[in-house]
């Protein structure tokens, strides 16, 4: 029995000794571009949802199992004010966004257990125009069009949601996947952006792979402009839109921004990012990411069937239409380190896979590819 205590605590502190080197390395790679503003008030140790107003003053939510309220607080004076939403529950907020008149959402989506059946989002006047401490606010209420089972089967365990945008008179509610095994797929859904019930329809999806779902899951949104950015644990995903029908079809740029429990993410400008984490060990914390600093030069392979984007930190392949692929990853030593199917677009990023080189198998319909990858960061 003692023998069998000793090996179990030297397994766990080896564990926790690898998490904190992890995160330790993820940090330091991502210090040149993230920099921590301050410590977030200990009211906000689950925050889940933010927004910019301008200025520096942003709002904040908490996620389920907190009072339904919303938290300002102003950077530039360091000062926090709370707001109660009267005629609201808090099953499970997860994300927030605003319109261009101002007007603020409120995401009541989360479904860890993907059992949930009532979805709401709530919409309120421009916080910064009321001058009491009380919000009202309307319901949009709605289910998601693709889901028939609650839960689902283990590998379609994908109708979680924390991540929200309101762009164009519509809001786009982007999912948190947890299917097992981990298949990357996030996908997005659109709404009106006025009260009622609604069908939210499914127009989209992207594949952003990872060795765990901890690791590529996505958990906020933010539009600025025509920039699209969505947040994971550890990154945040870059792309360019053209209109409603091209939020994901654009070319993506990565940002590792640090592994913790990452929940937020608010544009500042539209060059930097405001991004936040819950307290899990670590975080409670707001940081700001510069995204000036550009990724390597890109490396462009491209064919008629399907076209490969190389940096020294991602890879991307999109197939020039909708088929039946996959990528099988090897080591120059021989062993498979990853496998991968899909269908139209692929990223493998600075998290998926150690610095080496690699033998990239790109099967298409049966017919065999063969490139290398040199990951160098």
């Amino acid at each position: 029995m003692r023998s069998s205590w000793l090996l179990l605590t030297v397994l766990q502190l080896r564990f926790i000794l690898f998490l904190c080197i992890s995160v330790f390395g993820l940090c330091q790679a991502a210090a040149q571009t993230v920099r921590t503003i301050s410590t977030l008030s200990d009211d906000l140790q689950e925050n889940s949802g933010m927004v910019h107003y301008g200025g520096g003053v942003l709002y904040f939510v908490n996620d389920g199992g907190n009072a339904p309220k919303l938290h300002r607080y102003d950077t530039a004076s360091n000062s926090y004010n709370v707001y109660d939403i009267l005629n609201a529950s808090n099953v499970d907020w997860e994300d927030l966004t605003k319109d261009d008149v101002g007007d603020l959402y409120i995401g009541d989506f989360g479904n860890n257990a993907n059992k949930r059946k009532d979805f709401n989002i709530y919409k309120s006047v421009n916080p910064e125009n009321v001058f009491t401490n009380q919000l009202m606010v309307d319901t949009i209420s709605f289910t998601f069009s693709n889901q028939v089972a609650f839960p689902p089967a283990a590998n379609d365990l994908n109708f979680d949601c924390e991540a929200m945008a309101w762009y164009q008179d519509s809001l786009y509610l982007f999912s948190k996947n947890r299917t097992n095994p981990y298949d990357g797929w996030c996908y997005m859904y659109v709404l009106p952006d006025q009260p009622g019930s609604y069908v939210a329809r499914l127009k989209d999806s992207i594949q952003f792979t990872a060795t765990a779902k901890e690791f590529g899951w996505i958990t906020a949104a933010d539009i600025y402009k025509d920039t699209l950015a969505l947040l994971t644990s550890g990154k945040v995903h870059l792309t360019k839109i053209n209109g409603s029908s091209s939020l994901l079809r654009g070319e993506w740029v990565t940002h590792s921004v640090g592994f913790s429990q990452k929940e937020a993410l608010a544009f500042a400008n539209g060059q930097d990012m405001f991004i936040s984490d819950e307290y899990q060990i670590i975080g409670n914390n707001l940081y700001l990411l510069d995204t000036r600093r550009r990724a390597a030069s890109v490396d462009v392979i491209s064919t008629h069937k399907f076209e490969v984007s190389q940096t020294s930190s991602s890879l991307r392949i999109r197939l020039k239409k909708r088929r039946n692929a996959k990528v099988v990853v090897f080591s120059v030593m021989g062993p498979e380190m990853l496998a991968i199917t899909f269908s139209e677009k692929l990223s493998i990023g600075q998290e998926d896979l150690p610095v080496g080189t690699y033998i990239i198998q790109l099967v298409i319909e049966g017919k065999s590819y063969d490139f290398k990858w040199a990951k160098t960061e």
